[in-house]
């Protein structure tokens, strides 16, 4: 699957879109279910491995990468649905499930649930989806409402610079009826075990963290490749016999490293006491944040200094290079490894008020 993700990633970049076959594939091998329970014929992995096999993913592409992220990570619902809703919604072994958890959605009370109107942005691989996730605010809170794709209306919006691919358009529905067993929030676990346990927004941040480190890693494996066949202009040998480059390639390896383990060893503990049945204290929970919003922070500048280290090679369209450099600064951006999660883990640390409820 590895090879064919590749081979299909720069037509995917330029189309804007997976390709049917990279899809197909990731459908076929459970990638788009890692984390929905067994029961449901979900990989139920545990979140050190998940996160291993996202970077795996996103190594061979970012885009694919982040399309199994998103909808693994979606697949997690299906443990505090109800299991005739779960069923419904998961019970086939291709369901695709992805959306928006924003509750930028109108809630308006109706017999049995709700008729919800909204747009949602970035609702990557929303296309793909046979059922769409939505947040909305009711009178009761916000919830996550779940709508079959004949509710939705996809809109061509995702004309982004990286990740482009991914699909990761707005949408929206106007006045779909959500009955309230199809209604998330806050969580109530219908099916006992540590997934479940694991903060609920943590998956996200994981996972795009992963992604950004799959990216990184596929950069410094392309100025290797890079550097045994280039000679720079003006340089009297191989780009591997350059001081700097190899200090560059050094540092950069070096850098992965250990952000990858920063991450890992915060995710291994966390599950730890997920099986425990521990959600954690509010630093710690906090301290993994930190290491997601680290490793897409050191990604994105390890994938420009790879950029960089490639020269004038790295700026041509069939150089992998510029698109991991856009591709990783993209996934940078996003919310849920914002840079201001460092602002909120030294609040926490130093025992300063802060809003810790997406922690």
């Amino acid at each position: 699957m590895h090879t064919l993700i590749r081979t299909h990633a720069a037509k995917a970049d330029h189309d804007r879109r997976l390709s049917p076959a990279v899809v197909a594939a990731l459908v076929e091998a459970g990638a788009t279910r890692m984390l929905a329970p067994a029961s449901l014929g979900g990989g139920e992995v545990d979140l050190p491995s998940w996160a291993v096999a996202i970077e795996d993913l996103a190594r061979a592409d970012g885009s694919a990468g982040w399309t199994a992220m998103t909808t693994s990570a979606t697949s997690s619902l299906a443990w505090y649905l109800p299991p005739d809703t779960a069923a419904e919604v998961f019970g086939s072994p291709t369901s695709v499930v992805a959306g928006t958890a924003a509750p930028v959605g109108r809630a308006v009370a109706a017999d049995g649930g709700h008729h919800v109107t909204g747009r949602w942005g970035w609702g990557s691989a929303v296309p793909l989806c046979d059922w769409v996730v939505g947040g909305a605010m009711t009178p009761d809170g916000p919830r996550l409402m779940l709508f079959p794709s004949s509710d939705v209306t996809v809109h061509d919006t995702w004309h982004a610079a990286g990740l482009r691919a991914t699909e990761s358009h707005e949408w929206e529905v106007s006045g779909a009826f959500v009955p309230a067993r199809r209604q998330v929030w806050p969580p109530a676990v219908r099916v006992p075990g540590p997934l479940p346990t694991f903060p609920f927004f943590a998956f996200l941040a994981v996972g795009v963290a992963a992604v950004g480190l799959g990216i990184a890693a596929r950069a410094i494996e392309e100025v290797e490749a890079l550097a045994v066949t280039k000679t720079p202009q003006h340089a009297q040998g191989l780009l591997a016999e350059q001081t700097d480059a190899q200090r560059d390639l050094g540092v950069a390896e070096a850098r992965l490293s250990a952000a990858r383990a920063f991450l890992h060893a915060e995710v291994a503990a966390r599950w730890a006491a997920a099986v425990a049945g521990q959600a954690g204290t509010t630093q710690e929970r906090a301290r993994l944040r930190l290491a997601c919003s680290h490793a897409a922070t050191e990604s994105a500048s390890i994938t420009r200094q790879a950029f960089d280290t490639g020269g004038g090679t790295s700026v041509f369209e069939n150089s992998p290079l510029q698109r991991c450099l856009r591709d990783a600064h993209v996934a940078a951006q996003h919310a849920m490894v914002s840079r201001r999660l460092f602002e909120t883990y030294g609040k926490v640390k130093l025992g300063v008020p802060t809003d810790t409820t997406r922690l």
